[in-house]
């Protein structure tokens, strides 16, 4: 095992079909014998793709990673439905077109399908599998279902920026979609399938997904596991680092106030600052109450400060100092 538990920031993995996001953590905390590491935004087993994983001090980073909008690949089939909305689970339902649907359906450049897929843009309300690892009462909703416990989920409002078609084509006598889905947070694509499938009232399920994107972050800079492997093997000093990115980079999309040498000393020191002072420069950059924001001095963060108000006062706090 390669020791280099003294490094610390972000590495990005291409996650591989039929493991867990945890193994994958799992496996790179052994490549690289680091004690503490974790990772933004859960992908599931059959999942591939962009799986952003912190190391060592740059974990207390990830929370801030939790509102990054995410785009996929996703490749949708008609007519059948699965219990888990994935190729992995039971069938339990779904009408597969016959000869005459499927022409019908496929008619005029496919404009039903492309018409029922498009349909989903905007803001749009999910109701998430109960084989999905949203946290129901502090326990992952698939943890019920394995269990066989029956569990009311929620509905959440989520967005779906943009969807682009690649391709509409049938296989073994059924009927795919080819698709490019950016969303935002929260969006489960195993879902948009299945509610697409409903609106063209035959079902559908999630044959194959790709995370290609999560914030400023690309799985073309992604390391495989074996990529991985190879570029800490071999010195006694961890091999080749230059991997690792800083942990700043996962606060890219917080809102960034500048603050001066003092105010920076004092944040750094734990002091609670008077808001008034920072009014002006939050209300620039439409930042409201308790919203995270980067506080920097010239170039450097100093800390991730929000307003909160105390008694009759309003005073600046800090919730993640940087030396």
């Amino acid at each position: 095992m390669t020791q280099v538990s003294d490094k610390s920031g972000i590495v990005l993995i291409d996650k591989p079909e039929g493991m867990t996001s945890f193994s994958v953590v799992s496996a790179v905390r052994k490549i690289l014998g680091i004690k503490k590491a974790g990772h933004a935004g859960t992908l599931d087993p059959f999942a591939t793709g962009l799986l952003v994983v912190a190391l060592g001090r740059a974990t207390r980073v990830l929370r801030y990673m939790e509102n990054h909008d995410k785009t996929y690949r996703a490749t949708m089939e008609l007519g059948i439905i699965t219990d888990t909305g994935d190729k992995e689970g039971k069938i339990v339902g779904g009408t597969l077109p016959d000869e005459k649907e499927r022409a019908r359906l496929l008619e005029n450049n496919a404009s039903l399908i492309r018409d029922a897929v498009m349909s989903m843009k905007g803001e749009i309300t999910q109701v998430p599998s109960i084989y999905s690892a949203i946290k129901i009462s502090g326990r992952p909703a698939y943890d019920y279902a394995r269990s066989g416990q029956e569990v009311e989920i929620p509905s959440r409002k989520v967005t779906i920026h943009s969807i682009e078609i690649h391709e509409i084509y049938e296989k073994d006598g059924k009927i795919r979609v080819d698709m490019t889905v950016s969303c935002s947070k929260g969006t489960y694509i195993r879902s948009l399938c299945e509610d697409i499938g409903k609106k063209l009232g035959c079902g559908a399920y999630c044959l194959s997904l790709r995370r290609l994107k999560a914030g400023a972050f690309s799985v073309e800079n992604a390391l495989s596991l074996e990529n991985l492997r190879e570029k800490t093997e071999g010195t006694e000093d961890g091999g080749n680092m230059d991997f690792l990115l800083p942990e700043m980079c996962a606060l890219s999309d917080l809102s960034k106030i500048s603050v001066s040498e003092k105010e920076a000393r004092d944040l750094r020191n734990g002091k609670k600052l008077d808001f008034s002072v920072f009014k002006d420069r939050m209300e620039n950059i439409g930042a409201t109450m308790e919203q995270r924001v980067l506080a920097v001095a010239g170039t450097e963060p100093v800390a991730v400060i929000y307003s909160q108000k105390d008694e009759e006062t309003i005073l600046i706090r800090e919730e993640r100092v940087f030396s």
